[in-house]
């Protein structure tokens, strides 16, 4: 089978244009999502870039048991399964994130292909080139430093070379992708994992992107905001931050097409399987929040709830022959649900220990790997996720009533966190407990309440009907609590859970 599994790091749910909850063109991603089944309640489950990855590729739920780390030499990923399998793998991306610090997420790869110089990513100095000052530390955001500039001043100065439109991250990397297809298109069996870091910031579209959606702005350009208060923005500033996250999701959806294309053209798009996905949205103002959790010295709100915006994600999958074209599924699924229906659709037993079949003579390269040696040994990790299969075939019933989306269980001290704010040793990870029409948001701060919302009638979150509504509530943490012990996780730690719902009780 032809797997390629589109990442798009940050693309908000409400931002594919065919929905119509905003005005943005994706005609790409549109047109996909006509050829596919598209799955209306995806949710983040271990939340943010590094971590999500976990769950995708792994099949197994994060954020109980650890956060922002290494794969480990008991973890085994899905390019791991194929490659053992005799698939051609390859992992094509500008996410220096999952690489960096041996990350291990290029595990199971026969090839990656990395494109250097977002964010932070220093691959060629200037030291003669003197940096710039692009926004005004107390909206940029508050890490990363380099010297006196911010992490807006690094990334501009880092590509200060770019002229055109194919100078940016997106068409570099579908040029790469395109490429790879017409060189291993034969394969019989393939995966291409392509991994853009777009839309997430920096915003950095040509011009006539962001002059489509704020033609009239004549201020400084918002290209990496402040995790934090949003009212250190004018309304002009905000707008034009989201003007210019609008242009960068509409210049990602042109060059996925321009992938897409590129199978079309050497005749594997029909047998093809394409998951298109994100790992995450962004606050663009919404709750008085820019980003996507708190990295500032001047929010004292502490950690944040992970709303709605943050962790509702699309899902699309194309299936071979585009079977079950146009059909929309309402179930509530998760990332940890990619790799038991990969394997689904692939044929490969999850209660077999790995055969391995890599290609010659990668055959020694496959057996230096940490996870393909342990799926040969003991055979796969259970996973957490499901297969979606039958979901998409109407078979049977989803009995999957609440979705689970955290940073990390436990307490914040206990562990690394992004917060440039001292927290108390009893300040835990906020957890979004998902359910089909109730959204509860638990932790925080000793004196933070839990949060609850109807989704049906407050889509935005905005009205928090917890105090009248105390017993629902109550159901919905109580079923994290017991599958956070269905998981084995720390007893101490869901004692805690229930011991703060009931003192709200």
């Amino acid at each position: 089978m032809k797997i390629v599994l589109i990442l798009s790091d940050s693309f908000r749910y409400d931002h594919i244009g065919s929905l119509g909850l905003q005005q943005i063109d994706t005609p790409e991603v549109d047109e996909l999502i006509r050829d596919s089944v598209f799955f209306k309640k995806c949710y983040a489950g271990s939340f943010p870039t590094v971590p999500q990855r976990y769950d995708m590729l792994t099949g197994k739920l994060g954020f109980p048991f650890r956060g922002w780390e290494k794969l480990t030499e008991k973890d085994i990923t899905i390019s791991e399964i194929l490659l053992d399998n005799g698939y051609v793998t390859q992992l094509i991306t500008d996410s220096n994130e999952i690489l960096r610090h041996e990350q291990n997420y290029n595990r199971g790869y026969l090839g990656h292909h990395l494109e250097r110089g977002q964010e932070r990513d220093i691959y060629f100095t200037k030291m003669n080139e003197a940096l710039p000052y692009t926004i005004p530390e107390e909206k940029a955001r508050h890490s990363f430093y380099f010297g006196d500039h911010t992490q807006a001043d690094l990334t501009r100065w880092v590509n200060s070379h770019w002229l055109w439109e194919e100078d940016r991250f997106p068409p570099r990397l579908a040029k790469m992708a395109s490429k790879w297809i017409e060189m291993n298109y034969k394969a019989e069996n393939l995966l291409l994992h392509l991994d853009f870091f777009d839309p997430h910031e920096p915003w950095d579209p040509p011009d006539y992107y962001v002059e489509k959606y704020d033609p009239d702005y004549k201020g400084i350009p918002m290209t990496m905001p402040n995790y934090g208060l949003a009212d250190v923005f004018t309304d002009e500033e905000l707008h034009n931050m989201h003007a210019r996250y609008k242009g960068e999701v509409e210049m990602v959806s042109k060059w996925i097409g321009f992938v897409i294309r590129k199978m079309k053209d050497v005749g594997i798009y029909d047998e093809s399987m394409i998951i298109f996905t994100s790992d995450h949205g962004i606050l663009l103002g919404e709750h008085n929040r820019t980003g996507k959790l708190n990295i500032t010295k001047t929010d004292t709100r502490g950690q944040w709830p992970l709303f709605e915006d943050v962790i509702h994600v699309p899902l699309v999958i194309k299936m071979p022959g585009q079977q079950y074209k146009g059909k929309e599924i309402d179930e509530l699924v998760q990332p940890v649900d990619f790799v038991p229906t990969i394997l689904d659709l692939a044929g490969i037993d999850t209660e077999k220990p790995l055969p391995g079949k890599a290609p010659v003579p990668l055959r020694e390269i496959a057996a230096e790997l940490k996870g393909i040696m342990l799926g040969r040994e003991q055979g796969l990790n259970p996973l957490d996720g499901k297969s979606l299969v039958p979901l998409m075939k109407g078979e049977g019933e989803w009995e999957r009533e609440y979705v689970f989306s955290s940073q990390r269980f436990g307490y914040v001290n206990d562990n690394f966190s992004f917060s440039l704010t001292p927290e108390k040793d009893s300040t835990m990870f906020w957890i979004t407990v998902t359910g089909k029409d109730h959204v509860l948001l638990v932790g925080g701060r000793e004196e933070d309440s839990p949060e609850l919302y109807d989704m049906e009638k407050d889509p935005a979150q905005e009205n928090n009907i917890f105090l009248n509504n105390r017993e629902k509530a109550l159901e919905m943490n109580e079923a994290l609590c017991n599958y956070l012990e269905s998981l084995s996780a720390d007893k101490d730690k869901i004692s805690a859970l229930r011991e703060k719902m009931k003192s709200y009780l």
